[in-house]
């Protein structure tokens, strides 16, 4: 490939985001050339690192809308390709007076009281359960666990069927300059391309070079990100345990034959260093409190985890939007929500990026009820 090659479309970032997006701009431009970058492998970044716990909730309305969204392609995608996932019915256990929280930020189904008594959740959950006299239990909504670097791969596998798709794995963007018709794209290896449109979705590498200024005007910074996994093969009838006030939650991974909890961590200012990061004893100090609280027979069972950075903005919700510096569209500062809500993410990232750069009418629209992937 020529580095002098012009591009429809050129997305910097191989995660959920951007494997989103390059399935987005197939579907509706297929005539479009599109190349995807990646600094190491697709996939292979934080979306690898993530726990994959589908459940749709959201702060603001924009996010519920998000979340529906994105709920609806994922579950079209997993009936299309067959992929196995882990479902759980969702309770939750909270203060009396946070219920109303709860209810507004459900995007599926209502939230009603516990149809189960607290010694028979417990047996859902593997361990005894402590619920408190203030607190409320309630049922509502179903969690889903994916594995996201196998949505990634699979998403973006199926785009490069066009020849109109191409990938570059191993290589970063070591410069983006704005154009009057788009930009040039320097690639780390000295090779240069041009784009009409550029995406940059590159999670919490947004904040390294050359994306630091970008970062930068955004207010983003990047945070660790844990969950811990429990020994125990979950039953068949397991059930998910969220904790909203604690933000934290247990899942069942059934296909792991194992537990996953996640728990807020407030490391700032990380460095997004592939194995460079680990679970150190604070860590364990932060989860083991609030296991210790509610679930504390998990404590001991506790084995090891996943760990690793998400890129957040100052109020916590995604960012879609135009940096007319540089000529390009960001999508990221998922803040934690990144693989939840990826579909819809990359959806408005196109749709703003056709907005600013247009093109002929779309062929077909990314729907919420089928993912085409003939």
């Amino acid at each position: 490939m020529s580095m002098e090659q012009h591009f429809d479309l050129v997305i910097v970032g191989g995660g959920i985001i951007g494997a989103w997006a390059l399935h987005h701009a197939t579907q509706r431009y297929p005539h479009w050339q599109i190349l995807l970058i990646d600094r190491y492998r697709i996939g292979d970044g934080a979306t690898a690192h993530s726990a994959g716990v589908l459940l749709a909730t959201g702060r603001s309305a924009r996010e519920r809308r998000l979340a529906g969204e994105s709920a609806a392609l994922y579950r079209a995608l997993r009936d299309r390709l067959g992929i196995r996932t882990t479902q759980a019915p969702v309770y939750w256990l909270a203060e009396h007076s946070f219920s109303t929280h709860i209810e507004q930020a459900l995007v599926d189904g209502p939230v009603q009281p516990a149809e189960l008594s607290v010694h028979d959740l417990a047996s859902r959950l593997g361990a005894s359960l402590t619920v408190g006299a203030s607190e409320s239990l309630l049922r509502g909504g179903t969690a889903e666990s994916y594995e996201p670097p196998l949505v990634a791969r699979l998403l973006i596998s199926h785009s490069l069927a066009s020849a109109h798709v191409r990938c570059i794995e191993g290589v970063g963007v070591q410069q983006i300059d704005a154009l009057g018709s788009g930009t040039r794209i320097t690639l780390a290896d000295g090779a240069t391309l041009r784009a009409r449109r550029t995406l940059v979705a590159t999670g919490p590498w947004v904040s390294e070079p050359p994306f630091g200024a970008l970062a930068a005007r955004h207010g983003l910074r990047v945070k660790k990100v844990v969950a811990l996994h429990i020994d125990g093969v979950p039953p068949a009838n397991a059930a998910a345990l969220f904790l909203p006030q604690a933000d934290a939650y247990l899942m069942p991974l059934a296909a792991r034959n194992q537990w996953l909890f996640s728990f807020r961590c407030d490391e700032w200012d990380v460095a997004p260093r592939k194995h460079a990061l680990e679970i150190n004893r604070h860590d364990m100090q932060v989860a083991t409190r609030t296991l210790a609280h509610y679930l504390p027979e998990l404590v001991p069972r506790c084995r090891g985890g996943r760990v690793f950075c998400d890129s957040y903005s100052p109020d916590g919700e995604s960012q879609v939007s135009v940096d007319a510096s540089q000529n390009l569209v960001f999508a990221g500062a998922g803040s934690g929500a990144g693989f939840r809500l990826a579909p819809g993410i990359a959806r408005e990232a196109l749709e703003l990026i056709v907005a600013h750069w247009p093109d002929a009418p779309a062929t077909a629209k990314p729907t919420l009820s089928t993912v085409s992937m003939d």
